[in-house]
């Protein structure tokens, strides 16, 4: 595979997460408004650790959901760096 590729596949990758992490937080807004079951906070954890805490933040700052819950940006912040760190091993060691 070429670099273009690798970063296409990458691109492509993040792209889907991203947009289904925002989906994820705008589902667990919507069924919250609504009285139904929520998505789990790991469910959203976890997201943000496959690489989607871009799509999560923005929609969580755009639909104001989860934006006062400290513990859960904490976490949600922890999961982010986990996923950015992985990156950066990955980085090193391609090196």
């Amino acid at each position: 595979m070429n670099d273009l590729t690798v970063f296409g596949v990458v691109a492509g990758y993040l792209s889907v997460v991203n947009i289904w992490s925002a989906a994820l937080v705008w589902w667990d807004k919507r069924h919250a408004r609504l009285g139904r079951r929520r998505i789990r906070e790991r469910t959203l954890y976890l997201s943000a650790l496959l690489g989607g805490f871009f799509g999560g933040v923005w929609a969580m700052h755009g639909l104001r959901h989860k934006t006062v819950k400290s513990a859960f940006i904490w976490r949600y912040a922890v999961a982010a760096v986990a996923h950015l760190s992985i990156w950066g091993i990955a980085i090193v060691m391609a090196i």
